[in-house]
């Protein structure tokens, strides 16, 4: 049953669970975004944020609580890795290489961290690993590739200097916002544009 307005009433200073907040346009929060120099205690902060994000953002079925999150040393060439037991649908742990994200910036290793996620959601719902099927129809939607790229620095495409002394800043492997305007970024060690080498 529908009922009158009453006189005087103004719906525009009201709003109902059904409607999107102001600060987020069509109900939907941005997605997080962090910096490139960030230690590994504040990386495994930004990790953890952005699976909570994820997992409510992307059509994935996943615990982000039931795992711990791991950033390693270690990881020479694979920049993240979820263990779990064969067979079974417990993640043990995700790790991921802190020499990926320092080389590659947050904007392309958040591409590995859906990567990740998206195992997590394989072995979670259906007790495995791997790249099969399962996992390759939710490439796409997460926008993310199939395989985890190696960061190894010979196979850099592209190398970020300094213009002021020429230090090497950074080596990327995808054509990021950094690649694409190096001058808009600064170098840590004299605060200068910097400038980009085609190492392909």
């Amino acid at each position: 049953m529908k009922f009158p307005t009453p006189k005087g009433f103004d719906s525009s200073q009201f709003h109902t669970d059904s409607e999107p907040e102001p600060d987020e346009p069509n109900g939907e929060s941005s997605e997080p975004t962090f910096p490139d120099d960030m230690s590994r205690t504040e990386l495994v902060e930004a990790i953890r944020t952005y699976h909570k994000w994820a997992a409510d953002h992307y059509p994935i079925d996943v615990d982000v609580e039931a795992f711990p999150v791991e950033v390693s040393d270690k990881m020479k060439k694979t920049a993240g890795k979820v263990l779990h037991m064969k067979g079974s649908d417990t993640v043990k742990c995700v790790r991921y290489a802190f020499n990926a994200y320092q080389k590659w910036g947050w904007e392309q290793f958040a591409e590995t961290i859906r990567h990740e996620l998206i195992h997590v959601h394989t072995v979670q719902n259906y007790g495995r690993g791997g790249h099969g099927s399962p996992f390759k129809r939710l490439v796409k939607p997460l926008d993310t590739h199939r395989h985890c790229e190696t960061f190894s620095e010979d196979e850099a495409k592209y190398i970020l200097y300094c213009k002021e002394c020429g230090e090497i800043v950074a080596h990327r492997f995808r054509k990021s916002k950094t690649v694409k305007h190096p001058e808009k970024y600064r170098s840590k060690c004299c605060n200068a544009p910097l400038r980009m080498e085609d190492n392909r």
